[in-house]
């Protein structure tokens, strides 16, 4: 309607224009017999008056300000500070220090053998004679290469697993000469239980609509609500992302400190065969010299790697069990951090969201006061 008011006026005017200028003077004079010139130009200010006023009120945007949302609070800094984990003491699997002295006794170059290293194979020859397996065989081709063969099976069988059962239990002075575990405290433990706290990630439900009503300023001051409200979304987005990532994080080094755990428990092995192969690599120098010690050398390289493998089975069980109870408490340690530090962004989030609902009330309340802008 205003622009329909805006041509019309502009017409008047024009033809006024012309009139008061005697432009057409002549066939105004035969045409208008009602209007004058001065009742042409009265015509037209006083409609161009109305134009304005009926234009004013039709295109002027209403603007509608709230400040009730300057001073909303922010969410604090998010603190996830890495936990402190303790590698649990597995133990050892501790060396005979009888069998680390026969050792320095073959090696020393004398030739001779002392007392107590003749004494120590005594008692080996006189258990191995009281034994049924029929092991000989095995011991005379023993290398280092079949040493490595028992140390790393998953399980010994045929004449190996027979052997495995005589040797156990051994007799004291039998029993010297072989490697001994040495448990800690760390193995009298409760069993652990996995904690399976379920994590619960709120969605972000902001009810705008709850205190809206109808009317251009109620629309004004909703989305003020949203706008004030953006950075706070977006700082809880990122905090949850930062907590996230920091929980795959450390899941990831829980399940590296794991396996580099497990992996220690292999050392052992290089010392028993470094051991046995020393101890024929001595029957090897005095076979053509002393053929039945250097068998008897053979059968006790034998006996020892058959025993140190049912000994270093019973460690490796233990100590993985250990280290799988560890790492159960520390990702479960790891999980309560994870669902505190969400539980914690979530409150936080909470308490500024409220403050904001309460300032979209007043400003819905100052909407009213303004006749709600419609």
């Amino acid at each position: 309607m205003c622009y329909i008011l805006t041509l019309i006026t502009t017409f008047i005017i024009f033809i006024n224009q012309l009139i008061f200028t005697n432009q057409l003077h002549i066939i105004m004079r035969k045409k208008i017999t009602i209007f004058t010139k001065k009742n042409f130009r009265f015509l037209g200010f006083a409609l161009f008056t109305l134009l304005l006023v009926n234009c004013s009120k039709d295109d002027d945007p209403v603007t509608f300000e709230f400040d009730e949302f300057d001073n909303l609070s922010e969410l604090p800094e998010l603190e996830d500070p890495d936990p402190e984990f303790t590698d649990p003491d597995l133990g050892s699997v501790e060396a005979s220090d009888a069998t680390q002295l026969m050792l320095t006794d073959f090696q020393d170059g004398s030739g001779d053998l002392d007392d107590t290293t003749k004494n120590n194979l005594t008692a080996v020859s006189d258990f191995s004679d009281g034994l049924t397996t029929n092991f000989e065989a095995e011991a005379q081709a023993l290398d280092a290469a079949g040493i490595d063969a028992i140390l790393n099976a998953s399980e010994l069988t045929g004449d190996l697993a027979a052997l495995a059962a005589e040797l156990d239990p051994l007799p004291a002075s039998v029993a010297a000469l072989f490697p001994a575990i040495a448990f800690t405290d760390d193995y009298n433990r409760a069993q652990q239980e996995q904690m399976k706290a379920g994590i619960v990630i709120n969605d972000l439900k902001l009810d705008l609509m709850s205190q809206a009503t109808e009317g251009p300023c109620y629309d004004a001051a909703l989305a003020a609500y949203t706008e004030a409200m953006k950075t706070t979304i977006e700082t809880k987005d990122a905090q949850t992302i930062d907590v996230n990532t920091n929980y795959n994080t450390r899941v990831t080094d829980a399940d590296t400190r794991y396996t580099s755990r497990l992996a220690a428990l292999d050392a052992y092995n290089v010392d028993i065969k470094d051991a046995a192969v020393a101890i024929l690599a001595y029957s090897d120098s005095i076979k053509d010299s002393d053929a039945d010690l250097a068998a008897t050398l053979r059968n006790f390289a034998l006996f020892y790697v058959v025993n140190s493998y049912t000994m270093l089975d019973t460690f490796q069980t233990e100590a993985t069990s250990l280290l799988t109870d560890t790492k159960t408490t520390e990702l479960a340690s790891i999980e309560t951090i994870k669902t505190e530090q969400i539980q914690s962004i979530q409150s936080n989030f909470d308490v500024v969201k409220a403050e904001a609902d309460a300032l979209l009330t007043a400003a819905n309340n100052n909407c009213h006061n303004q006749g709600s802008g419609s």
